[in-house]
């Protein structure tokens, strides 16, 4: 599986009238201690909906960014990930007309993922969702290969370092992480540098993620955990199912487009 969130876009098209710089290590603007090792980080993650899309029909359809949130809870080696609901959504928003009398909508998908990491036994477990039912994927942390940069950026008042990577398609990477927040997470499935990833960037801005809040101090214990609601199954099984729901081939992910007409 490819370095891409979690996350699936998907598009349908219906018949419109059919049925259905350097700074102190030490943060003092931010008002937090150094060396926090528990907390919350609530991101804003913006997805370039356009980038992947050739039909120029199709892409004036398309707001082009989608804005959501996600929140990452993080205590010593644990940490959970996941998406936050909100009460407007432009993931549910649609969008215009074609001029064959097509409607085209937008959905994101994955809203109630979860993904539980370990980092003291290098495990991970993440609870998908596919239509009402749930599963769980047991699975070993995966290992990215990052480079560490010279380069600094204050962010939130923490002084950042750089890192960069590059995912299987060969898509470029790059991380921005805080040693003054000792812990090896990020969002999406992303950690494994020597302190807590703030902003992250994919594919040169196809998809970012920069914080919008930081809060110290230890989260809710029922949020650090690993998931248990769920039927068990492998991340081959899993990969199968949503090739065969959403023509997603093994290896794929992050954003993915599905062409519905007239409900099919």
């Amino acid at each position: 599986m490819g370095l891409f969130p979690l996350c699936c876009f998907f598009i349908l098209v219906t018949r419109a009238q059919a049925p259905t710089g350097a700074a102190s290590s030490t943060p003092a603007s931010s008002g937090i201690p150094a060396s926090v090792t528990a907390g919350k980080v609530l991101y804003e993650r913006k997805v370039n909906m356009r980038r992947r899309i050739t039909d120029e029909n199709m892409k004036n359809m398309v707001p082009e960014f989608a804005v959501s949130k996600t929140e990452l809870n993080f205590s010593g080696d644990e940490s959970t990930y996941q998406n936050v609901k909100e009460e407007e959504d432009v993931r549910d928003q649609a969008g215009g007309e074609f001029g064959n009398g097509n409607r085209i909508f937008m959905k994101m998908g994955g809203g109630d993922a979860c993904t539980y990491r370990n980092y003291s036994t290098g495990q991970m477990t993440e609870q998908r969702q596919m239509g009402p039912k749930k599963y769980l994927i047991e699975d070993t942390l995966r290992r990215i290969g990052w480079r560490l940069q010279e380069d600094t950026m204050t962010i939130r008042g923490f002084l950042c370092r750089k890192a960069t990577a590059t995912d299987r398609q060969g898509n470029p990477i790059v991380a921005w992480y805080t040693e003054d927040i000792p812990v090896s997470c990020g969002p999406e499935t992303f950690g494994g540098l020597p302190g807590l990833i703030l902003s992250l960037d994919i594919n040169n801005a196809e998809i970012r993620y920069t914080p919008i809040s930081l809060t110290p101090g230890d989260p809710a214990k029922d949020r650090v955990h690993a998931p248990k609601d769920g039927k068990k199954i492998t991340r081959k099984e899993f990969q199968q199912m949503m090739q065969e729901q959403y023509g997603m081939k093994p290896g794929e992910g992050g954003l993915q487009f599905r062409i519905f007409r007239d409900g099919n």
